[in-house]
C-alpha cells in the first residue's frame, strides 16, 4: 500500500461525516450539515488519532454531496446507505444502522474506497468501524457500494442487503471513527433565497442545449453527468446553454479540473448565430486567469482591447484566487442592468460596467481539455 497514513485517515473520516445529515430526525431536505470528528486508525507507527472537518448538503431530492477536511486533505463522499430510526425503551433514544463510501486517493495511482459501517445515534452521534477496499470503475464491488448513484440509499428494517454485506466482506477493517454534528434547514441559511433556480438539477442535462463545432460528434460523449456533475471532456469546442434566455440575475457556480487545467468559461448574455465564439459576455475560466472578462461582439466600459474590434477585454483585478488542482471553486456572478460583478471564492475579481448587451442564454464552454461543474443556482434580481 503506497498512501501515507495521513491520506487514508483523512479518507476515512471523510467517510464518516458525510452521512449524518441525510438522517438528521428533525430536518427535511435541502439542508446542511457540518460538524467535528475523531478517528483511530492502524498506522506504520501503530495506533494514529485524528481530528477533521466535515460539510455537507442535500437537496430536495435527496442529492447529497460533501467532503471531509484536516490541515492537509479533502475527500468527497461517494454514498450513503442508511436505515429508519430504530426506537429502544429508554426514552428518547433512537439509532440508524449507516453505512458511507467515500473515494481517496482520487487523482493519484491508486484510487481506492474507504467505507465507514456503523450507526448514529439520537441523529447527532456518529459510531463506526472504517474498512478499504481497491477500487475499479465500473466493478462488482464499487457497484454494491453504490459508487456512481448520487441519491442516498435507504435500505429496510435493520439489516444490510445481501450485495451490500458481500460487498463489506471484501473490505479490510482499518480504524474506528467517533462524529459529533449538528444540522442547518435551508430556511435557516442567510444565502438562501426562495426564488433560487436551479439550473441544473443533478440528474441530467433537462433544461440544456448543446452546440459542438462538429455538427457529426455526439453530444453525449462530450457532455454527461456522473455523480450529480457535469462532466465535459473538452473535445470537440463547443458549449452548453440553457433552453432560457436570462436578465438581471445572481449565477452561483462550482468548477473544477479533474486533469490539468486548462480553459473554459462562463457565457453571459448569449444571442445571435450558435458558433465557438457567440454574442456574449464570458466570464473567463482559464487556468490562473479566471475572472477575466471577455466579450465577444459586445464591448463594456473597461475594456483594454482593441476599440471596435469584436474582442473586448479586461483582466481580473486582484492575484488569482483559484484553487489547487481538483478542488472545487466557485464562482458568484451578479449581472444587473449593464453591469457586471465576478466574485472566485470570495474574492472579487472583476467588474464591468456600461455592458450593451443584458439578457440572453447562460453557457458553459468545451474548450480542449476536460473540465466538470455542479451546484448551478441562479437568483433572479428585483
Amino acid at each position: 500500500m503506497r498512501h501515507s497514513t495521513r491520506t487514508l485517515v483523512l479518507a476515512f473520516v471523510a467517510a464518516v461525516m458525510v452521512g449524518i445529515p441525510c438522517m438528521a430526525q428533525d430536518a427535511e431536505p435541502p439542508f446542511t450539515w457540518e460538524g467535528k470528528g475523531s478517528g483511530s486508525f492502524i498506522g506504520e507507527g501503530g495506533i494514529e488519532e485524528f481530528n477533521f472537518q466535515f460539510e455537507l448538503s442535500i437537496d430536495e431530492q435527496g442529492m447529497f454531496e460533501g467532503q471531509t477536511s484536516n490541515e492537509q486533505e479533502v475527500s468527497k463522499i461517494k454514498h450513503v446507505f442508511y436505515t429508519e430510526a430504530k426506537q429502544y425503551d429508554f426514552p428518547g433514544f433512537f439509532s440508524r444502522k449507516l453505512v458511507i463510501v467515500l473515494l481517496i486517493n482520487e487523482y493519484g495511482d491508486t484510487p481506492m474506497l474507504s467505507v465507514l459501517n456503523g450507526r448514529i445515534l439520537v441523529d447527532r452521534f456518529l459510531y463506526g468501524e472504517v474498512m478499504l477496499t481497491g477500487y475499479e470503475e465500473g466493478g462488482d464491488t464499487a457497484k454494491a457500494l453504490g459508487v456512481g448513484n448520487p441519491e442516498a440509499t435507504l435500505m429496510e428494517g435493520d439489516e444490510l442487503p445481501s450485495s451490500l454485506r458481500s460487498a463489506l466482506k471484501r473490505c479490510i477493517p482499518f480504524g474506528t471513527v467517533k462524529i459529533e454534528g449538528d444540522y442547518k434547514t435551508a430556511a435557516d441559511s442567510e444565502s438562501q433565497d426562495d426564488d433560487t433556480i436551479a439550473l441544473f438539477n443533478g440528474r441530467n442535462l433537462e433544461g440544456w442545449h448543446t452546440y459542438l463545432k462538429d455538427a457529426d460528434a455526439d453530444p453525449k460523449n462530450v457532455w454527461k453527468v456522473t455523480d450529480g456533475e457535469i462532466w465535459c471532456t473538452g473535445n470537440p469546442t463547443g458549449f452548453l446553454r440553457t433552453r432560457q434566455e436570462y436578465s438581471d440575475y445572481k449565477l452561483v457556480l462550482e468548477w473544477r479540473w479533474p486533469e490539468k487545467p486548462g480553459n473554459s468559461g462562463v457565457l453571459l448574455h448569449m444571442s445571435g448565430e450558435e458558433k465557438v465564439w457567440p454574442r456574449c459576455m464570458e466570464a473567463q475560466l482559464m487556468h490562473k486567469r479566471a475572472g477575466d472578462f471577455v466579450g465577444m461582439g459586445c464591448t463594456f466600459n473597461e475594456n483594454k482591447a482593441k476599440k471596435g474590434g469584436f474582442i473586448s477585454f479586461t483582466p481580473h483585478m486582484s492575484d488569482p484566487s483559484e484553487k489547487e488542482l481538483g478542488a472545487w471553486n466557485k464562482y458568484e456572478i451578479t449581472c444587473k442592468g449593464n453591469t457586471i460583478e465576478a466574485t472566485i471564492n470570495g474574492q472579487l475579481q472583476n467588474k464591468a460596467t456600461g455592458v450593451n448587451i443584458s439578457t440572453g442564454y447562460i453557457g458553459l464552454q468545451s474548450e480542449g481539455v476536460p473540465i466538470v461543474f455542479r451546484n448551478i443556482k441562479l437568483t433572479p434580481l428585483q
